[in-house]
Parts: C-alpha cells; sequence; structure tokens
C-alpha cells in the first residue's frame, strides 16, 4: 500500500513540476507593458509560488512514505 501511495504522489509531484514549467514559459513579462498584461504576468508569478509551496509539502510527503517504506522493510524482510 505504502508503495502505491508513493508512486501516486510522484505521479502528482511530476504533473504539478510539468504545469510549473508551462506556466513560466508563458510568461512575457518583458514584452507586455499593458495594465492587465502585468496583472497577467503578476496572477502567473502568484501560482507559480502556489505551486512552489504545493510541491515542498509533495516532497515531504514522498520523503515521509519512503521513510514508512524503509522502516516496514526492516521490520518485516521478505
Amino acid at each position: 500500500m505504502m508503495h502505491s501511495q508513493r508512486d501516486l504522489l510522484l505521479g502528482l509531484h511530476a504533473e504539478i513540476e510539468g504545469k510549473r514549467r508551462q506556466l513560466l514559459a508563458l510568461d512575457p513579462s518583458e514584452f507586455w507593458s499593458s495594465k492587465s498584461q502585468r496583472a497577467y504576468s503578476g496572477c502567473v508569478a502568484d501560482i507559480v509560488q502556489h505551486l512552489d509551496v504545493v510541491l515542498h509539502y509533495l516532497h515531504e510527503a514522498v520523503a515521509s512514505v519512503r521513510n514508512q517504506i524503509y522502516l516496514e522493510e526492516e521490520l518485516c524482510p521478505a
């Protein structure tokens, strides 16, 4: 069960990281000058910051699950 949980977390992490990269690629802030364009750029930056927090917590969750797997395998070797 822990292995499947780890795999799900890793898949989610990969998907979110991919979307984060896509958002960064969309940010044309150096070329945009209108108020609405700057506002859009600010929204993209905010979303990327929120995704960074999510990725941090997912990384911690994966580390915790990996540690639990390690402990289970140490206590109950196959």
